[in-house]
């Protein structure tokens, strides 16, 4: 059988291309899933220069550089393949010519000789242009289920020492940000929250992201990606499904949902949030100064998040009462799920002030890392980019967590603010418009919220008693 010489070139040639695209992450990418994905199309793989593996290599490495455009992706790629191509040529032709002397050495056989002939694929020969119309195909072949199976393996964590339990539970923090998407046509109207005087949707589309991630070692559990007007709760409720029981959810006062906190309580899922202010409730119970266990009657007007979704008449909860740090005067009120009165009030309250690592994870994820601003002209190309970035994401946060295995304490100075800060100055227009090749569209604003004090009568009658 005459060996398949082109074939392996092509399979050399990825291995030199996947080690040398991505440097120091290419030991953790799951090149495995790749490989083993069956296109969801049926169709046959061809042996093109940007295949699936190519592309999606490619886009994961340009979505940790500043400029994020198709000509720098095609420029990485190009200066790779070709510094790989001659290199792994030679490899190939030394490895026939020992086939060959092998062949010559053994004993000879009847018919025709075997042919060790190197018939290399022209566009394995030639050199790749500049154009990014191939990459820019590429992108658009490449499977949406691809992106996700691969993200689906880099949030496992696996023999890491930062990711540990509290009281038996996995802690997870969610929360939700806002993006902005491209003025085209290709983006459906649903992504549009302004509306002119005569009721028609206008401005730029702005997308939601919704994400879940594991406390301790940051990762990117799950995500959601939804238009501007759709809830964070119906999304958090889709993500929950995804979610093991005897896990704990650190979120803020927007997830104290009545139908959200008895979703999470069915399905075997703790949560600890702030107070509403003003709502009511009824104590059954005092453990502890400041520590109550109450009930919380059903609304009277009330929306489901989920299909068939039965809502108890009330819940039994856990409210917590806690002065603030730096002004006495100040109390502030979690309520939880965990009614478990040997887990102290002090342990749930310094729980949930470690909280704040979502909110800097969301921002590596949205600014440091370049997507607060999506550069896909369809909603396909934004979901794929999205994805991408939070793969990317995922592959830093495990060198993170890879180089502290073994160590007492976390690295004091966040590598990835360190490295991926952008701090180019953006060009903008009198219209707010960016014309910078590096951020197209428009800049998004960041409005901050104070957080609002909870001092009722309640409260300090709990507190005195």
């Amino acid at each position: 059988m005459t060996p398949n010489s082109s074939l392996k070139l092509s399979y050399c040639l990825q291995e030199w291309m996947r080690r040398d695209v991505l440097q120091f992450i290419e030991p953790l990418f799951p090149v495995e899933v790749l490989r083993s994905y069956i296109p969801q199309s049926g169709k046959k793989r061809r042996d093109r220069i940007f295949n699936a593996e190519n592309t999606l290599l490619t886009m994961v490495v340009t979505a940790i550089q500043v400029d994020k455009s198709l000509q720098n992706s095609v420029n990485i790629f190009q200066e790779v393949f070709h510094r790989n191509q001659e290199a792994t040529r030679k490899k190939v032709v030394e490895q026939m010519e020992q086939l060959r002397e092998a062949s010559a050495q053994s004993a000879t056989k009847r018919g025709r000789p075997r042919l060790f002939k190197i018939s290399n694929s022209p566009n394995k020969a030639k050199s790749i242009s500049s154009n990014t119309a191939a990459f820019c195909k590429a992108r658009e072949r490449l499977e949406l289920g691809l992106i996700h199976r691969v993200f689906e393996a880099t949030r496992r964590n696996q023999g890491l020492d930062c990711v540990k339990t509290w009281h038996g539970r996995t802690v997870y923090n969610t929360d939700g940000t806002y993006f902005q998407m491209q003025d085209n046509p290709q983006i459906p109207e649903k992504y549009r929250a302004q509306k002119s005087a005569n009721g028609t949707l206008q401005g730029y589309p702005q997308g939601l992201l919704q994400v879940l991630v594991q406390h301790g070692s940051g990762f990117v559990d799950n995500y959601r990606i939804a238009g501007r007007t759709e809830s964070e709760l119906k999304q958090m409720a889709d993500i929950s499904e995804s979610i093991a029981p005897k896990s704990l959810i650190l979120a803020d006062d927007l997830y104290n949902c009545y139908a959200m906190i008895s979703l999470w309580i069915k399905r075997g899922i703790d949560v600890i949030v702030p107070e509403k202010k003003g709502r009511s409730f009824e104590v059954i119970k005092e453990i502890a100064p400041g520590d109550q266990i109450v009930r919380l009657k059903k609304p009277t007007v009330i929306k489901p998040l989920v299909q068939h979704q039965e809502l108890p008449r009330d819940l039994t909860l856990r409210r917590i009462i806690y002065a603030d740090t730096i002004d006495p005067s100040i109390h502030h009120v979690l309520l939880t799920t965990i009614l478990d009165e040997s887990i102290e009030k002090s342990e749930i309250i310094n729980k949930y002030s470690s909280r704040w690592d979502v909110e800097v994870t969301i921002r590596e994820v949205k600014t440091m890392m370049g997507i607060n601003i999506a550069r896909g002209q369809s909603e396909q190309m934004v979901f794929k980019e999205m994805s991408v970035a939070l793969i990317a994401y995922n592959l830093l946060r495990r060198i993170i967590a890879a180089a502290t295995k073994g160590s007492a304490f976390s690295p004091e100075t966040d590598v990835i603010q360190e490295l991926l800060t952008n701090r180019s100055n953006a060009l903008v227009d009198r219209k707010g418009r960016v014309y910078s090749r590096w951020a197209p569209g428009r800049p998004t604003r960041h409005i901050s919220k104070g957080a609002q004090a909870h001092n009722s009568s309640q409260t300090r009658e709990a507190l005195s008693s």
